[in-house]
This record gives C-alpha cells, structure tokens and sequence, in this order.
C-alpha cells in the first residue's frame, strides 16, 4: 500500500505542476470591430477554448480612429471592455485604449479609481490614432501608469513611421519607471530595430523595453530571446486577427519554441513573464 500511495503522489504532483508549464497567456488580443476580419468577443472566446489559452489581454479596436472601425471615443470603447471583462473575469483583463491626439487621461483614470485588477494597462496604437509615439500628449497617460502601476503597450512598426521603436525608447526614457511592451517588435518590418533599442535600454538601464511575438517569425522571436534573454520576451498574438482558427498560425512559434528552449524558458515567454508584469491573479477556470 506504501508503494502504491508513493506512485499515485508522484502522478498527482505531475499532474498538478503540468498545467503552470504548458499555460499559455496571450497578451494582445482585442474585441471590437474592424471591417474585413473576423474580430468580437465570441470569436475570441471561441478561439481561447479551442486552442487552450487560459488567458488574454483584451484592447478594443473601436477605439480606432479608422473609417473601418465604429471609432468610439475613449469612454464607450473602454467601457464595452470593462463589460466583457468583468464578464469573463477568470479568461480575461482589459487594456486601456487611448487616443492621445482627441482624448485625456481623465477619462481613462475614471475606470481606474475602482479598478479592482481589471485593466492592467493601456494600449498606444501611434497609427491608427495618429500621433507620434513620443508626442508630449502622450505623457499624461504614462503618468496613470506610473500612479496605478499599469503596463504601457504600444504597437511598433517601420523606422520613421509614427510608431517607430525608437520613438517609443524616446517616450519609455522619460517615464523609466513604466513597463513598455512593443507589440509585433514593427508590424511586418524588420525587427532588427525593436530588438536593437530594448537592448540599448537594458545596457543603459534607462527604460523598461520588453517585445510581444504577434506576426513575428519563430527565428525573429528566437534571435529576440538569445539577444536579450527569456525574461524580455512575451508570447502575444494580434487575437484574433487571422480569423476563427487565429492560433492555429502560432503552433510553429510554439514549436520552435518547446524545441530551442528549457522548460523554464518557454514558460516565461508564454506565460510567466506576463503573470510578473502585468500583475495577474489567475482565477478559477
């Protein structure tokens, strides 16, 4: 009986430290609209449970300044994801839109005065708001980061476009103490340049500069992680940008990934680094 009772401790402790390793946590995904792709709440939610993410970062598209999108301003946007986060709270926390060019961080501090873990962060588009990332009017909204300890995440794109990593650096520099993540490391461009500038970060120790894997190529996202290390590096997709099989287009990233790296490593990409950042509790599923 002692045996037997060994034998089924070892298998109930494998199977409880199972889930932790192979949890994934997807840290870009949004609801919303925008004309020509299948993007909204049911088509996430779908996409999560089919493809086992346990849990994702949601932004609103129609915060958008785009003729494709409802372009809602900051408080309609930001309150339709308060509403699908506080329905989903065990799969889902909100992400902040802001449009810096026609809105304030006044409005978004009022979702934050009560906030209870639901946003984690807000979410710069530099391109489909129209501002540079390292436009003075985007300052007050790093303020409420630095106040709430949110995480600011920015899509980055080509060198000289509005949302240039190193414009992004320029903004990170002037708030060290806020946590930035450059989605897509530029959005179908090199990324020789995000990883360029979160390495100068990390030599300099002036900014806080980690990258995210939406449309980016396993050996992009391996060179990213042998140049700045694990800890640098969080797993996200763009949700659900290629449509009702959107995660089907990471199983080779997750691939390379279990092939190139320890155990420990894949974790912290594809969920431990995301759980120290932005802060998580995970609740029941």
């Amino acid at each position: 009986m002692y045996y037997l009772f060994l034998i089924w401790l070892l298998l109930a402790t494998s199977n409880e430290a199972q889930p932790a390793q192979t949890m994934l946590i997807d840290v870009h995904a949004h609801i919303g609209s925008f004309r020509g792709f299948e993007i909204g709440e049911e088509v996430l939610l779908d996409n999560m449970r089919r493809y086992n993410i346990r849990f994702a970062l949601v932004s609103n598209l129609d915060c958008a300044n785009l003729s494709v999108t409802r372009n809602l301003n900051e408080i309609r946007a930001n309150q339709a994801t308060l509403e699908f986060a506080q329905k989903n709270q065990s799969r889902i926390r909100g992400l902040l839109w802001a449009r810096p060019n026609d809105g304030s961080a006044e409005n978004l501090e009022q979702f934050l005065k009560s906030n209870n873990g639901t946003f984690v962060g807000i979410k710069f588009h530099p391109e489909f708001n129209q501002f540079a990332a390292d436009d003075a009017h985007v300052d007050p909204y790093l303020v409420l980061c630095e106040k709430y300890h949110l995480v600011a995440v920015f899509h980055s794109g080509r060198a000289g476009s509005n949302s240039d990593p190193e414009k992004i650096y320029a903004l990170a520099r002037r708030h060290p103490g806020v946590p930035f993540v450059l989605y897509h490391m530029g959005f179908f461009a090199s990324h020789d340049r995000a990883i360029h500038v979160a390495s100068l970060a990390r030599q300099r120790q002036d900014a806080l500069l980690y990258l995210e894997t939406a449309q980016v190529e396993p050996d992009a996202v391996l060179q990213a992680i042998k140049e700045l290390g694990s800890d640098a590096i969080l797993f996200g997709t763009d949700a659900t940008y290629y449509g009702r099989e959107h995660y089907s287009k990471y199983e080779k990233l997750l691939q390379a990934l279990r092939k190139n790296l320890s155990p420990e490593d894949y974790y912290k990409v594809t969920a431990g680094n995301a759980i120290r950042l932005f802060q998580l509790k995970l609740g029941a599923d």
